[in-house]
């Protein structure tokens, strides 16, 4: 689906104009070990443009104690797990988040007058720019401190990803990307099960298993 760029948009969010505007979509909520299985989450996102260039994000996410859809694209479906159980359909803050988004130059490494010369709409167009994510404390059932994300983005597609400040290893990763109209999102952190201790953030989650493993995973439609 085309994206509408407006004029008023500052240059700088030109790589993310899909991203702005207004969400609300459901998808799942997936905890290692959870022996109630994966549950429906559902949020809504505000991602507006500022005058210094950069995106603010506004995020709330509600569970729902109810079984999590299983759409087409669901990461989670899985031929292993048992039935879900009947939930009671109360809905509660998961998370709350607020964050700013900055695009940085094109990465290195690519025909940047190529890009030019392409025509409209052409892979060929696309460029990857370096994004800087900064989200503040998070509130809610799964509340969180400040943290970091580093990442690209490319026409239709982000990935971001959240290292130990101290060993650089990836403690979480963020995808995003625009397809037919809607946003499909998901998060994913790393397993505990060879991690004792916090985190160069002074993070010590309980997150049982091994390598990035799902955690949310949502479908979100433009409102």
């Amino acid at each position: 689906m085309p994206i509408s760029l407006d004029p008023s948009l500052p240059r700088s969010l030109y790589p993310l104009a899909w991203l702005v505007g207004t969400w609300e979509g459901s998808g799942a909520l997936h905890r290692p070990g959870d022996e109630s299985g994966d549950r429906r989450v559902e949020q809504r996102l505000e991602c507006t443009p500022t005058e210094d260039g950069t995106l603010t994000w506004r995020s709330e996410v509600y569970v729902v104690d109810e079984a999590a859809p299983l759409p087409p694209t669901s990461v989670f479906a899985r031929e292993d797990v048992p039935a879900p159980q009947q939930g009671s359909g109360q809905r509660r803050l998961l998370m709350r988040e607020r964050g700013v988004w900055t695009v940085g130059d094109p990465l290195p490494g690519q025909d940047l007058a190529a890009a030019r010369e392409a025509a409209p709409g052409s892979p060929a167009g696309m460029l990857s720019y370096g994004l800087d994510v900064a989200i503040d404390p998070t509130t809610g059932e799964d509340a969180a401190e400040a943290s970091t994300w580093v990442g690209e983005v490319r026409g239709p597609r982000i990935q971001l990803a959240r290292r130990d400040g101290v060993t650089n290893r990836v403690l979480e990763t963020r995808m995003a990307g625009y397809i037919s109209g809607r946003l499909m999102w998901l998060w994913e952190r790393r397993g505990t099960e060879q991690h004792t201790g916090a985190d160069a953030d002074g993070k010590s989650p309980e997150w049982p298993g091994e390598g990035l493993i799902p955690y949310l995973s949502l479908e979100l439609d433009r409102v």
